[in-house]
């Protein structure tokens, strides 16, 4: 195996930025659809008084920082790096609904690093947040697959790239070319604007913006039904979106896809 990097840092920053700039400049639909999660999360879900425990509040807050520095790093290219981002900001939000309003718990989260067994008995609650928490919202919520979507997405995240697994591997490197004294095969770490791996990464950020955006909302102490109604017409519009705009990119989503 030999070693041949061609770019430096430099480099990277630069096609990193140039490809974070044209699509700022011209946002694809993918990307203006993102940006109505954002300002959602922003402006309606995340705002007003709500009955939380601190650290839960906090934790949500987290979650939605998290979820636009998925979007920033989806951005440049980079989309293998989005899903370590996209997973913890899926658990940082059950966290939070996990401590919710159970100052129990969220004593728990925080006494984590005061002992050994502070740190057992931490695990032991968190651990299976996710899990935990589709289940709930399954129970309040039957039969509508958003459990089953929630874990989908965290294992599908943990697939493409949040571990380095397979996906996370090989579905960035080129074809083997023959140059004679070896066999070169390039590992591509930024993906240029329009690409499968860049449209895929924003649509990534897509579903899980609306994953987080129903962990929240079940999160929260109250939730009118006008942001309920806001939350359902992202869902519809990032279904519309993907139909009319990516059939082709939407049929080779993998995991991820519906």
């Amino acid at each position: 195996m030999l070693f041949k990097p061609e770019q430096g840092f430099r480099d990277y920053i630069e096609v990193a930025q140039g490809n974070v700039t044209a699509s700022i400049a011209e946002p694809s639909p993918l990307l203006a659809g993102v940006e109505r999660f954002c300002d959602f999360f922003q402006k309606d879900l995340l705002a007003g008084e709500q009955e939380l425990t601190p650290t839960a509040a906090f934790l949500l807050m987290h979650s939605f920082m998290l979820y636009e520095a998925s979007v920033a790093t989806a951005l440049t290219g980079h989309a293998v790096a989005i899903y370590p981002l996209l997973r913890t900001a899926l658990e940082s939000a059950c966290y939070g609904y996990l401590m919710r309003s159970d100052t129990a718990v969220e004593a728990l989260w925080l006494n984590r690093h005061k002992s050994d067994a502070d740190m057992k008995a931490a695990r032991k609650t968190f651990t299976s947040a996710v899990k935990e928490v589709a289940a709930a919202i399954d129970k309040k919520e039957p039969n509508t697959g958003k459990a089953d979507l929630i874990n989908l997405a965290y294992q599908g995240a943990i697939d493409w790239g949040a571990h380095p697994n397979p996906y996370s591997i090989h579905h960035h490197m080129e074809a083997p070319k023959d140059i004679g004294t070896h066999v070169q095969v390039n590992l591509t770490g930024l993906h240029p604007r329009g690409s499968l791996e860049y449209d895929r990464s924003l649509l990534a950020c897509l579903d899980f913006g609306m994953l987080l955006g129903i962990v929240i909302a079940h999160s929260l102490s109250t939730i009118s039904k006008d942001t309920v109604r806001k939350l359902q017409e992202l869902n519809d519009m990032k279904e519309a979106l993907l139909e009319s705009e990516y059939p082709d990119t939407y049929a080779a989503m993998g995991p991820l896809k519906r």
